[in-house]
């Protein structure tokens, strides 16, 4: 019988699955499955585990897990799998447009993969499926067959697909800098990666520590939230239209957080509820204007050297919407051709400079005109109007464009600029920004030295020096910034075997592994075709848009699934 290898069974790895008996039922075939998963939750897996901090909160509102769909019944071998309901109907949503979108824990989503998980492979036969709760170390290729070892076992596969999400990567010349020096020295410590937050158990109780937080982004959210929500502590909204928080203490604490960046750069609140949210959505047919545009470049080979294929057809749906907000947009006598030219200019350089660009000389101020721009008490920035356009656009700029046939160059410059687009299209909600304000209210959290600071190793730790010549000295610091997917620089075992057997090879030196629409990986070392597809975060580059939890539901798992069974004898 031939046997498939699922390594991974997170969402990606459980929808993977589902869609394959889907297939294998239409076709009247069966196979043996073998999946593999370390984690104890399969299909929640390692980022929606249920047994984690509830100060990890999902960045996608209930409301926009709409498309969280369910799964139909499925008569796989003649077993019944019973169907299973989609992520509104689990939790019986219920939301008038004006109520504030509600982001729950980490855990809540975690709770229901799992279970969808449980009811899929319950009714599922032994000889047909097999989970297997370990780590796959190594994949070899030889006569025509894979091998897949763990630490303990090997089996022998037909085909594999690989589904596992975030992997580490060698780590940056600063952080290795700094674990020696935490070494080095008593009293200090060095967290060279911020997850699990229950790794700081240890620490956030302690009332005299400055602890620094390498980054100013979503991970450095959870970390703040997580490491001041305490026994002496807490968050107390004081407005629930608005989210305005305020931080009680119980205790008198010392504890002193200071993030910082690169750029300093805050990231822009989502919209408070669906009736804002509304103000920036394209029209029907100004996504399929952006979808034509896209395709008739990324489906055919044609020579590009800029990005206006992608950045002028954003901007005219941009100016549209910028132009239609009226007086709930920041007051201008520019008419809709003139604001898609700044739009333009500020997509190739978001440091311009423009009255209807945000100021951001003052973090505090900025993150706080955002809220209120979010929750429509404030005229709308052309800059936030962008993010908000741009996060509406990205579903379709993620199917349309990936798997591009173009110039390796163009699509690092593609995912740079989604990347950068993220500060506002990712952006939390406005209750955590609004804990941000609190924390600084608090005397906690500190911004002076969000914009790259000077830093410096000494004996008591490191010394942060701002712009203003403002010094501080840090006792403990935390990487919340997340590893790129870069191929080259991942070194979990199982992709560096790969890498040196020629069973994958990068689609840029920058990106990750090469595949084709059918997810299976492209190799110009090898030959032969090999029976290996990926899918999720580590094609990065050959497929955009593999962080969000709905594209580990989306049509590029369907398209492996009838790909696969199709290949597959009679």
């Amino acid at each position: 019988m031939t046997t498939l290898a699922i390594i991974g069974i997170g969402p990606r790895g459980l929808h993977a699955l589902e869609n394959l008996l889907i297939n294998l039922s239409r076709a009247n075939k069966h196979i043996q499955i073998l999946a593999f998963e370390p984690c104890h939750e399969p299909g929640a897996g390692q980022v929606w585990y249920t047994n984690q901090s509830d100060a990890n909160w999902t960045n996608i509102s209930e409301r926009a897990l709409k498309n969280l769909e369910g799964r139909q019944e499925i008569h796989y071998r003649d077993r019944l799998i019973e169907g299973f309901p989609s992520y509104h109907e689990w939790i019986n949503f219920a939301q008038s447009d004006k109520a504030p979108d509600t982001f729950p824990p980490r855990k809540q989503l975690g709770r229901y993969l799992h279970e969808r998980y449980e009811s899929l492979t319950k009714s599922l036969e032994h000889d047909s499926f097999q989970l297997i709760n370990s780590k796959v170390e190594r994949i070899e290729f030889k006569q025509q067959q894979l091998q897949v070892l763990t630490k303990d076992n090997s089996y022998i596969c037909d085909d594999a697909l690989i589904t596992i999400g975030h992997q580490p990567t060698e780590l940056s010349k600063q952080i290795k800098e700094w674990k020696a020096h935490a070494k080095a020295h008593q009293n200090i410590n060095t967290f060279e990666d911020c997850y699990p937050l229950s790794q700081f158990e240890s620490i956030k109780n302690q009332k005299h520590l400055n602890i620094g937080i390498r980054g100013f982004g979503l991970a450095m959210i959870d970390v703040m939230r997580d490491l001041t929500t305490n026994s002496f502590g807490t968050f107390r909204v004081v407005d629930p239209s608005t989210f305005k928080t305020q931080y009680i203490s119980n205790e008198a604490q010392h504890l002193k957080l200071i993030p910082f960046s690169l750029d300093g750069l805050p990231m822009a609140p989502k919209p408070l509820n669906k009736h804002i949210d509304d103000w920036f959505k394209p029209t029907d047919e100004e996504l399929n204007y952006f979808k034509t545009e896209l395709e008739a470049v990324s489906r055919t080979q044609i020579k590009v050297s800029s990005l206006d294929f992608l950045t002028i057809p954003i901007s005219k749906i941009a100016a549209r919407v910028f132009v239609e907000l009226k007086s709930e947009a920041m007051n201008h006598d520019l008419n809709q051709k003139q604001i898609e030219t700044l739009v333009l200019k500020w997509l190739d350089d978001s440091e311009t400079k423009h009255h209807l660009f945000q100021d951001n000389s003052s973090t505090y101020n900025t993150i706080k005109s955002y809220i209120q721009m979010a929750s429509g008490l404030a005229s709308i920035s052309l800059d936030y109007c962008i993010g908000q356009v741009w996060r509406h656009c990205q579903p379709t700029l993620y199917k349309s464009f990936s798997h591009a046939q173009l110039d390796e160059a163009i699509i690092e410059k593609v995912i740079a600029l989604d990347e950068e687009s993220k500060r506002f299209s990712y952006g939390p909600p406005v209750e955590s920004m609004q804990q941000i304000l609190a924390l600084v209210d608090a005397n906690i959290l500190s911004l002076d030295y969000v914009n790259d600071p000077d830093i410096k190793l000494n004996d008591k730790g490191w010394q942060l020096e701002n712009a203003q010549q403002q010094t501080i000295q840090i006792d403990i610091m935390i990487n919340s910034v997340l590893d790129a997917p870069k191929l080259l620089e991942v070194t979990a075992p199982i992709i560096t075997n790969l890498i040196h057997n020629d069973l994958i090879e990068p689609i840029h030196s920058k990106l990750g592994i090469d595949t084709k629409p059918n997810a299976y990986v492209i190799t110009e070392e090898n030959n032969e075709d090999i029976p290996i597809a990926v899918l999720g975060r580590l094609s990065k580059g050959s497929v955009i848009g593999v962080d969000a939890i709905l594209e580990c539901f989306g049509p590029r798992i369907k398209d492996w699934a009838e790909a696969y069974v199709n290949q597959l004898g009679s």
